[in-house]
């Protein structure tokens, strides 16, 4: 006896029924110029625990972005020591200009990070953390998942 084919794709508000439809629906989340333009810059919360303390304490940081951050590097290049062994910038004082440039909460002047940066009581790990999170920050791009083409 034979039998009679149904369909028995569930009816749901996100069923995409056929391929025109799916397209559709792509275009209408294209991008658009107001769009990225009105990108908002990223941000993070850094916390951390100075040893004796029970409570960490927190720093606001905030990405540059990529014409700030390419100011910034020309205005720190590197020594003639420094260029020999390929660095691209002074990392002498260029960090302490990002993290002055990034922290925006609490606002601590380049010279307070250039002493913190200096300071015999920050080991290079401790400081090269605060500061990774702010490279991290301003260079991190975006996460674009792969899907399926349409």
């Amino acid at each position: 006896m034979p039998t009679q084919e149904t369909d028995e794709t569930p009816e749901t508000e996100d069923f995409v029924p056929n391929r025109a439809t799916r397209r559709a629906a792509v275009k209408a989340n294209r991008a658009t110029l107001k769009a990225l333009l009105s990108k908002k810059p990223r941000e993070k919360e850094v916390s951390l625990t100075l040893p004796g303390e029970s409570e960490p304490v927190t720093f606001l940081f905030r990405s540059i972005g990529a014409r700030d951050w390419e100011s910034l590097v020309a205005k720190h290049p590197p020594t003639t020591a420094q260029r020999a062994e390929g660095q691209p910038f002074n990392t002498d004082t260029f960090p302490p200009a990002l993290l002055s440039r990034v922290c925006v909460d609490p606002d601590i002047p380049e010279d307070d990070w250039m002493e913190i940066w200096s300071s015999p009581d920050w080991n290079r790990g401790e400081i090269a953390d605060l500061y990774g999170q702010a490279v991290t920050l301003c260079t991190q791009g975006f996460d674009i998942p792969f899907s399926e083409s349409v």
